[in-house]
């Protein structure tokens, strides 16, 4: 990954002018709004759904009213509804040109807050993601040695209906030539279309609401974005790119072995399957080199075990696959971390970065050199916070680490 990261101090983007654009019903919200935005913030999370938050001057000086809440009206101007719950808006953001700006999301308006203070009238205006609005009922669902795509096809076209996972709506598949059935797959307790969004996004796919123009049926669109197939792999570095990092190593909710029960029916007899860390290390083909650190490491849980008894499994080869994907799950925590840097509007949750610069250190030309320390290497982003205020444009993110542990 490191030879493909690309570090800011090298890019040719520019990150001189922050902008936002808001489209409420499919216009562009024109200069007499957009100058009175005070701060705009987006939220994204693999296991969540979209969301923004607008904060925006509320007094016009010259009629010497309340301009959005309630509404101003006059000749010239006339902010009736703009704003309501229930409206559509699609949020920008990036810089000068245009071309630098990015769309992170078309939601749906769910609340407005006036704060009529001494300091000034201001109003804030929060929502979700558009798709915000299949989220039904919760469902716990297996899948064996399926893509992620068919799952999203077959979800659409079951019903919906008490009980059972279904979105009840047509889905539109473009799925990457290399997508690969995973050997398991479950849905925990989960809406049907948070699991859809968090599947999509360990592929870099798009989920959204399509709507026919003419008919005004919409269909949900599940793969490839060619704008996040063509977004880079950042490099950011402490002291450079990296405003604020912290990383937290912990052990306490590792496990070193995963058991699985579970009922044959065919043989009607009990499944029980043990799966440890050095069976996951060695189906990972993890080198024995940082076998050796994790052992250090692992010392700490040695005799910690995790029992898992949903979702039901009826065959060994389904038990084996459920303890190994709750084994690899937890331990993706071992090492997380949250961090800030410039605003980047293509650092979305579900995207990987490079981070160095604690202990690797770089010449005037930009080399590398050194050696790579504890908390240097690949991260998984699970979280992203993207805000423009008075204060610039910045993104904050929580992430998983993903590559080699050295310690």
């Amino acid at each position: 990954m490191a030879s493909q990261a690309i570090p800011l101090n090298g890019t040719q983007e520019t990150f001189y002018v922050p902008t936002v654009q808001l489209v409420v019903r499919g216009q562009p919200l024109g200069a007499e709004v957009i100058h009175d935005l005070i701060e705009v913030t987006y939220r994204d999370s693999v296991n969540e759904i979209d969301s923004f938050e607008i904060e925006i001057n509320n007094w016009d000086a010259d009629q010497r009213t309340f301009k959005f809440a309630p509404p101003l009206k006059t000749a010239s101007q006339d902010f009736t509804g703009i704003f309501d719950p229930g409206t559509e808006i699609e949020l920008w953001m990036g810089y000068q040109p245009q071309t630098n700006m990015r769309r992170m999301m078309v939601g749906t308006i769910t609340a407005l807050e006036p704060n009529f203070s001494s300091g000034g009238p201001t109003l804030t205006i929060s929502g979700l993601n558009e798709i915000n609005e299949l989220r039904g009922e919760q469902h716990t669902y297996p899948w064996t040695n399926t893509k992620d795509t068919d799952i999203a096809v077959e979800l659409g076209n079951k019903p919906v209906q008490a009980g059972q996972p279904g979105l009840g709506i047509q889905v539109t598949p473009n799925p990457s030539p290399t997508e690969t059935a995973d050997e398991f797959v479950y849905m925990n307790n989960q809406y049907d279309i948070v699991f859809l969004l968090q599947r999509a996004r360990r592929r870099g796919y798009e989920v959204y609401l399509d709507e026919d123009p003419e008919t005004g049926n919409k269909t949900l669109y599940f793969g490839l974005s060619q704008s996040k197939a063509n977004a880079p792999v950042y490099q950011l570095e402490w002291g450079r790119s990296l405003i604020s990092f912290r990383p937290t190593l912990s052990t306490a909710n590792q496990v070193s072995q995963v058991t699985v029960r579970g009922w044959d029916r065919t043989a009607n007899a009990q499944i029980e399957v043990n799966y440890t860390l050095q069976d996951l290390w060695n189906d990972e083909g993890t080198p024995q080199a940082e076998i050796t650190r994790l052992e250090q490491i692992a010392k700490a849980y040695a005799t910690r075990t995790e029992v898992v008894t949903t979702p039901p499994v009826r065959t060994t080869a389904e038990a084996k696959a459920l303890a190994r994907a709750t084994l690899e799950d937890l331990s993706k925590q071992l090492i997380v971390a949250s961090g800030s840097t410039l605003g980047l509007p293509d650092l979305r949750s579900g995207c990987n970065v490079e981070i160095i610069g604690f202990g690797i250190r770089t010449n005037s030309d930009g080399q590398l050199t050194g050696t790579s320390s504890d908390f240097d290497g690949e991260y998984y982003v699970t979280e992203s916070t993207h805000t423009i205020g008075a204060g610039g444009y910045t993104t904050q993110f929580s992430a998983r680490r993903e590559g080699p542990v050295q310690l």
